[in-house]
C-alpha cells in the first residue's frame, strides 16, 4: 500500500493525475483544469503506442479503438469510483477522443453525444453532501463505429433516484432542472405556470441548500434549451416540459387534512388550488386528480371500488404522482436523444459504463441498496476479469498458469441476492403481500440474518439494518422500503394521464400503461414464460444481469477514479482518505494476483532497450528472445525460477526486477565514472589551452605597456632637451652679439653700434628728459650722424607699490612649459620689436602700465 500511495502523491503533486497499474488506469481528480485534453494531445496518442506515451485516459480510448477494429469484438470502459471522483469528466473525454479523431468526411451527419450531456446533467445530476454535481443515475453510453468511422451513440441508464424528486436529506438539493428552471424562465411564462421562488416548494427546500456555490442556474437554463431545441423538441414540446416540471413543484405543495368517518382516519384536501393548478397545467380533469390523491381503486370484474387513503397513504399517492411524472419525463427526454444521436448502420460499438459509485450518504434508504449493490457485483465482475486476463496473457505466452486463489468472496452477493432468504428476496416477497410493512420487512431481516457477519442489527430498537459492504458498513433505514420497491402506477392515474390533452403527457403514459398491460399479459399466461419484472429491486437486478452478460461479451477495460481528499481542494493528496478508496475499489486486490505470479512483463524490444548491455556476449548479434536469455543467465542464471521468458514478453518476478536494477545501476555508475573521467580530461585540456591563450595575450599586453612607457620616457627627455635648447638658443646669441660688440668697439665706432644694435629705435616712444639728451647729442654730432626723427612723450606714470613678480615656482620648470602655462601667446615679437600687448595674464588696467615698462626697458 505504501509504494502505490507514494507514487499516486509524488505523481499528483505534479499534475500527473493518470496511473497504470497492470491493465487498470488509476484517475486521481485533480479539481482544477490541467489542459490536457487537446486535439494536439489526441493525436500524439492516436500514433503512440501504449508503453511510449504516458499515462492518459486517451490511451485507454485508443486501445479499446484499435482492439474494436482489429479483433470484431466489442469493447467495453468501466468507469468507477466513488461520487464526486470524476467517472462523468473521464467518460466524457472518452467519447470525446472517439468523435474527435475518428470522423468520416461526412462528420456534418454525426450528431455530437456531447451536445446533449447538458440534458443529463440537468435532469439527471444533483448535489449530495459528497458532490455538488453528483450523477443520480447510471448510464451505458455506446459509440457506434463503422469502418473505424464513428457513426452514431446511444445512451442507456439504470435507476434514476427517483425518491429524491420528494425528498432531500440536509445539504442536498433536487435535480438541478428544477432550480434552473425556476431562474432562468422569463417572468411571463412563469406567470402563466404559477411559478415562485425554490424556497417556496416542499420539494424543494427540504434540503436548505436552493443555491449551489459557483453554479449559476440562469446560464445554465440557457444552455439546457439550447440542448433541448438541438434534439428537435418543438416550442410546443418545450412548454410541455416545462408545465410537467411546474406541476411536479405544485404537487408538492398539496396538503391534507384528516378526518374520521366509521373509526377509519380518511384523508382530505386541505386546499383546491394547488390541485386546479395542476390540472391546468397537465390539463386533465381536477376532479379524477382529487380522487387519484385521496382514494385507492380496486378494479373488479364488475365495478370499481374506492377506498379512501389515510393522510399517509395520501401523501405516498401524490409522491408517487410526481416520482411518476418525472422518471417518464426523463426516459421521453431519453429516447428522443437516442433517437437524435442513432447511428444510421454500425459493425461494432465501444461502451462507456458510468454507474454509481459506492455511497454512504447521511440518509440510506433503497436507492443507495441497489447503487452498493451494483458496486458489490461490479467488483466481483472486476476481481474475475482481472483474474481472467492474467490467465489469458500467460496463456498467449505460452506460458504455465499457476492459479490464484480468489481474492474476493460472494458471500456478500449470495447474503444480498440469494434465494428465499437474500435481503433483496426478502424485499420483493414482502412487497407483494398487502399486509407486509417496513417493519415486517425489517424483523424478517433480523429473524433471518442476525447471526451473518455481512449483517448487523442496531443496538437500539430503529428502523435500520447495517450491511458490511467490501468498501465499508453502510447503515440503511428501511423507512418506505415497500413503497419505493412497488414502483408502478396505478392503473386509475395511467387512465387519467393517458387522457391529458398534453401531446407530451399523453404520449408517455401511453407508453407506460401499454408497459403495464404488456407485463400483466405475460405474467398471467402461466409457467412457459418468466414473468417479468415488476418491482424496482428486480427491473434494476435484470438490468445489472443484462449489463453484466454484455460486459462479459466484450474486452473490459476498467478506470478507477480517485478524489484526492474528502473537501475537493486542490493540490491536496489526502493518504488516508485514498488508501481507503484504494482498498475499496479492488486495486490492491489486483495487485496482488498480479504479484503472485510474475507483476514485471517487459516486451523484448523494452527489456534489451534497457538491459541489454549487461550481457556478456554483445545482444544486437543474437535474436531477441536470445538476448533476452542472455542478459537473465548472465545476471540471474540458469535456471532460475525468478523469470520466465514467453513468446513476446519476459515475465519477471519483483526480486529479479531489483537484481536487474541493481546490476543496471553498477554499470551506469561505471558508465558515469568513465565519462566524467573523459570529460573531465577533456575540460583541463580545453582550460589548458584557454590559459595559454590568456598568458600570450596577457604577455603581449604586457609588452605593449613596457613599450609605451619606454616611449614616454624618451619622449619626456626629447621634451627637456628641446626646452634647454630654446632656453639657451638666448644666451648663445647674446655671447654672440658681445663678441661683435666687442670687435666694434675696438673700432672705436661705438654708437655706430649702437645705432645698428637698435635699428628701430626711432619707433620708441622715449621720454622727455631721454629725448633732450638726444637732442643734445644731435646738436653736437649733426655734423658726424644724420638726423633722427625723436619724439617727445611724458614719463610714464609707475605706481609707488607695484605688486607685479614673477612666480615664486620660475626655478623649478623649463622656461618653455613656464611660457605656455602663464604667457597669453607663446609666440614673441622680433627682436627690437615693442610688445603689442602684455606677456602674462594682466587685469585690464595693469596692461597699460605693463606696456609702458616694456618700452622703457
Amino acid at each position: 500500500e505504501s509504494s502505490v500511495l507514494l507514487c499516486l502523491k509524488k505523481r499528483f503533486h505534479r499534475n500527473l493525475i493518470y496511473t497504470y497499474i497492470g491493465q487498470i488506469l488509476i484517475s486521481v481528480n485533480p479539481f482544477k483544469d490541467l489542459s490536457i485534453y487537446s486535439k494536439d494531445t489526441a493525436t500524439e496518442y492516436q500514433q503512440g503506442t501504449l508503453s511510449k506515451n504516458a499515462p492518459h485516459i486517451f490511451a485507454i480510448a485508443e486501445m479499446a479503438y484499435t482492439l474494436s477494429q482489429s479483433s470484431g469484438q466489442e469493447q467495453c470502459v468501466l468507469i468507477s469510483g466513488h461520487s464526486g471522483s470524476g467517472k462523468t469528466e473521464a467518460a466524457k473525454a472518452i467519447v470525446q477522443y472517439l468523435t474527435m479523431l475518428y470522423q468520416g468526411s461526412d462528420s456534418h451527419r454525426i450528431r455530437q453525444p456531447c451536445n446533449v450531456l447538458p440534458i443529463l446533467e440537468s435532469f439527471g445530476n444533483a448535489r449530495t453532501i459528497l458532490n455538488d454535481n453528483s450523477s443520480r443515475f447510471g448510464k451505458l453510453l455506446n459509440v457506434h463505429l463503422r469502418h473505424g468511422i464513428v457513426v452514431g451513440t446511444s445512451i442507456s441508464q439504470y435507476l434514476l433516484e427517483k425518491s429524491r424528486v420528494v425528498f432531500q436529506a440536509h445539504g442536498e438539493r433536487n435535480y438541478h432542472v428544477f432550480y434552473e428552471l425556476l431562474a432562468g424562465l422569463p417572468v411571463e411564462q412563469k406567470e402563466e405556470m404559477y411559478l415562485q421562488e425554490a424556497e417556496s416548494y416542499f420539494y424543494l427546500n427540504q434540503g436548505r441548500a436552493c443555491e449551489v456555490p459557483g453554479k449559476e442556474d440562469s446560464r445554465d437554463f440557457l444552455v439546457l434549451v439550447k440542448a433541448l431545441e438541438g434534439i428537435s423538441l418543438s416550442d410546443d414540446q418545450l412548454s410541455s416540459t416545462w408545465a410537467v416540471l411546474a406541476a411536479i413543484l405544485q404537487l408538492g405543495n398539496i396538503c391534507f387534512t384528516s378526518y374520521e368517518k366509521g373509526s377509519f382516519e380518511h384523508a382530505a384536501i386541505a386546499s383546491d388550488t394547488e390541485i386546479q393548478i395542476v390540472a391546468n397545467l397537465l390539463r386533465v380533469s381536477a376532479e379524477l386528480l382529487q380522487s387519484a390523491v385521496t382514494h385507492h381503486v380496486t378494479v373488479t370484474s364488475y365495478d370499481r371500488i374506492f377506498t379512501p387513503l389515510s393522510v399517509e397513504g395520501a401523501i405516498d399517492a401524490r409522491d408517487s404522482i410526481a416520482k411518476a411524472l418525472y422518471y417518464l419525463l426523463f426516459e421521453w427526454l431519453l429516447l428522443r436523444i437516442n433517437e437524435w444521436l442513432a447511428p444510421w448502420e454500425s459493425d461494432c460499438a465501444v461502451g462507456i459504463v458510468d454507474i454509481h459509485g459506492f455511497e454512504d450518504l447521511g440518509v440510506n434508504s433503497l436507492e443507495q441498496l441497489c447503487t452498493n449493490f451494483a458496486n458489490e457485483h461490479l467488483q466481483w465482475f472486476f476481481s474475475q476479469t482481472v483474474i481472467a486476463q492474467e490467465e489469458e496473457e500467460y496463456s498467449q505466452e505460452q506460458l504455465a498458469w499457476i492459479p490464484i486463489p480468489k481474492m474476493y468472496s460472494k458471500s456478500c452477493l449470495d447474503f444480498l441476492t440469494a434465494k428465499p432468504h437474500g435481503i433483496l428476496c426478502i424485499l420483493d416477497d414482502q412487497t407483494s403481500l398487502t399486509q407486509a410493512t417496513d417493519h415486517t420487512f425489517l424483523q424478517k431481516c433480523h429473524y433471518h440474518h442476525g447471526n451473518s457477519p455481512w449483517y448487523t442489527k442496531p443496538k437500539l430498537p430503529l428502523p435500520e439494518f447495517t450491511v458490511q459492504h467490501y468498501a465499508g458498513p453502510v447503515t440503511y433505514q428501511v423507512h418506505k422500503f415497500l413503497n419505493k420497491n412497488r414502483d408502478q402506477l396505478r392503473p386509475e392515474v395511467l387512465d387519467i394521464f393517458s387522457q391529458s390533452r398534453l401531446k407530451v403527457v399523453s404520449h408517455i403514459f401511453q407508453r407506460a400503461k401499454a408497459a403495464y398491460g404488456q407485463r400483466r399479459e405475460l405474467g398471467g399466461r402461466g409457467r412457459g414464460l418468466r414473468p417479468q419484472a415488476s418491482t424496482l429491486v428486480s427491473k434494476f437486478q435484470q438490468s445489472l444481469q443484462d449489463l453484466t452478460v454484455k460486459l462479459r461479451g466484450s474486452h473490459a477495460f476498467f478506470i478507477r477514479c480517485i478524489t484526492p481528499n474528502p473537501r475537493k481542494l486542490s493540490n491536496i493528496f489526502d493518504v488516508e482518505y485514498v488508501n481507503c478508496q484504494l482498498r475499496h475499489s479492488g486495486i490492491l486486490e489486483a495487485i496482488h494476483i498480479q504479484k503472485e505470479g510474475y507483476p514485471v512483463r517487459l516486451p523484448f524490444q523494452s527489456f534489451l532497450a534497457r538491459y541489454g548491455l549487461l550481457a556478456g556476449s554483445r545482444p544486437s548479434s543474437l535474436k531477441q528472445r536470445e538476448g533476452c536469455a542472455a542478459v537473465l543467465a548472465h545476471v540471474l542464471g540458469h535456471p532460475s525460477n525468478l523469470y520466465q521468458i514467453g513468446v513476446t514478453k519476459v515475465f519477471l518476478k519483483e526480486k529479479a526486477r531489483q537484481l536487474l536494477e541493481r546490476r543496471w545501476l553498477q554499470r551506469q555508475s561505471w558508465a558515469v565514472v568513465t565519462l566524467q573521467r573523459k570529460f573531465r580530461r577533456l575540460l583541463h585540456r580545453r582550460r589548458l589551452r584557454v590559459l595559454q591563450e590568456k598568458v600570450t595575450v596577457i604577455q603581449a599586453h604586457f609588452r605593449g605597456y613596457q613599450a609605451r612607457k619606454r616611449y614616454r620616457r624618451l619622449k619626456k627627455t626629447l621634451v627637456l632637451f628641446k626646452t634647454m635648447i630654446l632656453i639657451s638658443r638666448p644666451l648663445i646669441q647674446r655671447r654672440k652679439r658681445c663678441q661683435v660688440t666687442t670687435v666694434l668697439s675696438e673700432q672705436g665706432k661705438s654708437l655706430f653700434w649702437l645705432r645698428c644694435s637698435i635699428p628701430d629705435v626711432g619707433l620708441l616712444e622715449i621720454p622727455a628728459e631721454f629725448s633732450a639728451l638726444l637732442h643734445f647729442v644731435e646738436g653736437e654730432k649733426s655734423s658726424t650722424f644724420p638726423p633722427l626723427p625723436i619724439t617727445e612723450t611724458q614719463p610714464p606714470e609707475v605706481k609707488v607699490k607695484d605688486d607685479l613678480s614673477l612666480p615664486p615656482t620660475i626655478n623649478s620648470y623649463p622656461f618653455s612649459s613656464f611660457v605656455k602655462s602663464h604667457f597669453q601667446k607663446p609666440d614673441f615679437p622680433a627682436p627690437g620689436q615693442p610688445l603689442q600687448h602684455p606677456l602674462t595674464h594682466l587685469d585690464a588696467e595693469r596692461q597699460e602700465s605693463a606696456l609702458e615698462i616694456n618700452k622703457l626697458v
